[in-house]
């Protein structure tokens, strides 16, 4: 039985009960999750699990395709598979990962939209994050024009919604394969992300419900043999 991904039904659940499905020293799965593994970017959530009374620090969240794994720094007793067990999410983190994943797509979107290029994100921390502005020629003008639309997209406090849609489907919307750069995961059904003035696009990371939540995004660029590089930094601020 695969983990049910409460994550993405309630991205701003904290907490919920499970039953453990299987365990082997310090891994534990579940037959469901509040817990976002590794994935796309985005990092693992931490927190803890409590089994019998017991705290159990979460130190990584993986999945194996089909079900999540939490890894603790203490080893799980012999008896824990069947037992209940409460998750509790470190939201602090979490939140700031959701923050950052919905400046990133913003940032994914327009790039597409405004100037055809597609974006590589590679990885969040928990204060900074960075991607790849994969366009030929890339100049200063470019980065500024497309970090104030960002900036005035998140400021507009707008809200993001969630859909499925069949995978055959989204095969055949050239934009957003094309943002996506003919990268769709072998699932029936995709999951996509939508919100105005933003192209849509494959996503299953937790994002904000508005975009006002992100803040604002300050970036930083480096100079390559005197040329702008791909890479750019991103870090969040509220005003």
């Amino acid at each position: 039985m695969e983990t049910r991904l409460v994550y993405l039904e309630n991205q701003y659940q904290k907490e919920c009960d499970s039953t453990a499905s299987w365990f082997e020293f310090t891994d534990l799965v579940i037959d469901q999750t509040v817990f976002y593994p590794t994935s796309d970017g985005q990092p693992n959530d931490r927190g803890k699990v409590i089994i019998d009374g017991r705290e159990y620090v979460i130190v990584d969240t993986w999945s194996d395709g089909d079900n999540i794994h939490l890894m603790s720094h203490d080893t799980f007793p012999d008896d824990t598979k069947g037992k209940k067990v409460h998750q509790v999410l470190d939201w602090d983190v979490r939140y700031m990962h959701m923050r950052f994943r919905t400046a990133l797509k913003v940032i994914s979107g327009l790039a597409y939209s405004m100037f055809g290029a597609t974006t590589r994100i590679n990885q969040t921390y928990d204060d900074q994050a960075w991607f790849d502005f994969e366009k030929d020629e890339i100049s200063n003008d470019d980065v500024v024009s497309l970090f104030q639309e960002v900036n005035k997209v998140l400021s507009a406090d707008r809200e993001t919604s969630f859909r499925y849609i069949p995978r055959d489907e989204f095969i055949k919307d050239a934009d957003m394969m094309k943002i996506c750069k003919g990268r769709v995961p072998d699932l029936q059904n995709i999951r996509i992300m939508d919100l105005e003035g933003v192209p849509s696009q494959m996503e299953f990371g937790t994002n904000v419900a508005k975009t006002g939540e992100v803040g604002k995004v300050d970036y930083k660029t480096t100079l390559i043999k005197g040329k702008i590089g791909r890479r750019i930094n991103i870090t969040l601020s509220m005003e």
